[in-house]
């Protein structure tokens, strides 16, 4: 089996709250493995939204191309499904060159939808349902329900990772709501769902004072780097209203100080405290992700080794 054989269809997902440092890892990474990057986050994808974005900077996106960054003018509207079907399209580019996709960010329903192949706005699935699936994984393998789905639908089971435990009781949910094949009715949902072998990978503080370090730290940087300048001029040539992203943590406070309405000490304040809480809330979807191991924010040998054992393996499809 060739290099390409055994890296095709996979893609790497580099989670982790706001402020963890996930673009400079997933930057070292993207140039130790031979990696594409492609941004996951929700206000990257505007441009002019630089500075309160934390976005790269111009050299360092000439070095080390991000994908899905500074797509969007900043009065375009952008919805979930646009962005599924944008991303669905750049990590099929990317595997048609031999090359493996890092996907990195904290949008997490921008990640949620990507997991569940595009679907995860559907409403096909009762509560009831994903209450007996859930409990089925705690009493049986994941190999026995990855089985257990062979049985009932082959053609889901195939697109599917064995150790892919989100996918696989996501697909029974859908059986179990319908008592018809997954893969009969996301035909009818949807044309362009498609999943892949990946690797979920979270950096998760271990001690909550850090990753709220890193974000009083970041604030302060960004001010002095001229956000308040750069919210000046987008306002200028643009109204509020039409920016979907001024409505955003850091944007939003900007603006609301910008046109007096707050002081700067509220401003920062506002900023800090709803930044802290988007940060939880991050962390907590994250520790609840199946199918995703966690690491600490220095554990680079730990993450690189993982890393190269799966690029390593032979993808499931090809067994």
């Amino acid at each position: 089996m060739t290099l390409l054989e055994k890296r095709m269809d996979k893609v790497i997902s580099l989670m982790g709250p706001t402020a963890s440092g996930k673009t400079d890892l997933a930057i070292y990474l993207s140039e130790k493995f031979n990696l594409d990057i492609i941004s996951v986050d929700s206000v990257m994808i505007y441009k002019y939204f630089n500075i309160g974005s934390a976005k790269p900077d111009k050299n360092t996106l000439l070095k080390f191309p991000h994908k899905m960054v500074d797509i969007l003018e900043p009065n375009e509207k952008y919805s979930v499904a646009r962005f599924y079907n944008d991303l669905i399209i750049q990590i099929n580019t990317i595997h048609k060159l031999g090359k493996i996709p890092i996907l990195v960010g904290g949008s997490m329903m921008y990640f949620k939808t990507f997991f569940s192949g595009g679907l995860s706005e559907l409403n096909i699935v009762t509560k009831e349902v994903k209450k007996d699936v859930r409990d089925m994984f705690e009493n049986q393998s994941s190999s026995y329900m990855y089985s257990y789905l062979k049985k009932i639908d082959l053609e889901s089971a195939k697109k599917i990772h064995p150790n892919d435990s989100y996918r696989i009781s996501r697909m029974l949910e859908i059986f179990f709501s319908n008592e018809e094949k997954p893969s009969t009715i996301l035909k009818k949902c949807s044309k362009n769902v498609q999943y892949f072998n990946n690797l979920n990978l979270s950096i998760i503080p271990s001690l909550r004072s850090s990753i709220h370090e890193n974000i009083e730290r970041r604030l302060d940087n960004m001010i002095n780097c001229g956000l308040l300048e750069e919210v000046s001029k987008l306002l200028i040539t643009y109204k509020s209203s039409e920016m979907p992203a001024m409505s955003t943590i850091g944007y939003r406070q900007v603006n609301e100080y910008l046109s007096g309405n707050i002081t700067f000490s509220d401003m920062r304040n506002d900023i800090l405290a709803s930044t802290r809480q988007l940060a939880k809330r991050q962390i907590t979807w994250l520790r609840h992700l199946d199918a995703t191991t966690v690491y600490s924010f220095s554990d680079y040998d730990n993450i690189e080794k993982r890393i190269s054992s799966f690029l390593e393996k032979k993808n499931n499809n090809n067994k």
